[in-house]
């Protein structure tokens, strides 16, 4: 059955929204289950923009104030999934025969898998296209650990920092809330546990303080601890630490059960002597820190660390003319003369974040 929906919004904008009940749902969560749908302009029927539509099937008041908050999240980022509006319609009820509000949310359509899909080596979308650049990542992670890694981060990381600078922290950041997209994209999806940081430190109405949010192979310890009033940019940051050891690694720091997870998460350090490449190593091991005053505060400290050793790489390096002495002890000595100096000035590199490795 087609069900067309238009509230006030797109009423004044002479548009509304479609989908069939009977199509095959795109996902579905605790909130709702998500369809594929259409936009029409009101006087063109024929042609249409595919949309996503998400039903919210738990209509508690605080789960439809969680879908307002979600849909409000309208931010033009290549990495970011684009919100189009929360809609109340009014439809008929098929059992009472009367006419009552069911509530959606209307979202861009992405045809792609995610990424935690795609580490488990599968590359077809749920419509049966083969996603390429999924496939071509996924032969990436066998070749080059640290390539790989660059190359998922990066739009991950401009996302995040799209996010933060309006004012709204994820909570919920993990590979199956990144999606590789059909037209190489990737995104981050899922707006479901946002808050705008006002929120965080404010009376905390949104999220009861001592709840669990997000997943907890990647949730920071404040999520764990349910310390509402503490989530902050470093919540999310600390996911991205996490997200950037298995992207390298290849599995998570920490597996069990979810009690043995959330014990390590809150007491144990990030094994980071398991990454080889050390400039990884400094941005996971500083990412995933126990108190939060010790992580990156935000995500352009991250961007800048590798800013910097993306300049240096690039750097022409100042080639001193040798002076070739015939004394044997004096050759020796200039030898190790040189290699402390440059063993000192890799150690100084590394201290200052600009060392030889890379990652985002």
């Amino acid at each position: 059955m087609i069900i067309r929906i238009q509230g006030v919004s797109e009423l004044q904008n002479q548009i509304y929204y479609d989908y069939d009940t009977d199509s095959v749902p795109l996902g579905q969560g605790g909130m709702g289950v998500v369809y594929p749908g259409r936009c029409f302009k009101v006087d063109n029927s024929t042609e249409y923009i595919p949309v996503a539509i998400k039903l919210i099937t738990n209509t508690a008041p605080d789960m439809i104030e969680r879908a307002m908050r979600e849909a409000s999240i309208q931010i033009d980022n290549p990495n970011l999934l684009r919100m189009y509006g929360f809609i109340p319609n009014m439809e008929m009820d098929l059992y009472t025969h009367e006419m009552k509000p069911r509530y959606y949310i209307a979202m861009e359509r992405l045809d792609g898998v995610s990424l935690e899909t795609m580490l488990g080596g599968v590359f077809c979308a749920q419509n049966g296209v083969d996603i390429s650049y999924a496939r071509n990542l996924y032969d990436l992670s066998l070749k080059d650990k640290k390539e790989f890694t660059l190359k998922v981060m990066k739009p991950i990381l401009n996302g995040v920092n799209a996010l933060h600078q309006a004012g709204y922290i994820h909570r919920d950041l993990d590979p199956s809330n990144i999606m590789i997209t059909q037209d190489d994209g990737i995104k981050i999806i899922d707006y479901g546990v946002c808050k705008p940081l006002s929120l965080a430190y404010g009376s905390g109405k949104l999220t009861m303080t001592g709840s669990i949010i997000g997943k907890v192979d990647y949730a920071a310890p404040e999520l764990l601890s349910g310390d509402v009033q503490h989530h902050s940019f470093t919540t999310d940051i600390y996911a991205i630490g996490i997200m950037m050891y298995r992207l390298y690694v290849g599995n998570l720091p920490f597996e069990g059960d979810n009690s043995s997870i959330m014990k390590a998460h809150l007491n144990e350090d990030v094994p980071v002597d398991k990454i080889a490449d050390p400039l990884i190593k400094k941005i996971v091991a500083k990412a995933t820190r126990k108190m939060q005053e010790d992580r990156y505060q935000s995500i352009g400290e991250i961007l800048e660390v590798l800013e910097n050793e993306n300049t240096d790489r690039h750097a022409v390096p100042s080639v001193e003319s040798e002076v070739v002495l015939e004394n044997d002890d004096s050759i020796e000595e200039t030898r190790a003369s040189k290699t402390n100096y440059w063993l000192f000035a890799a150690f100084a590199g590394m201290a200052s974040g600009i060392a030889c490795a890379f990652i985002v």
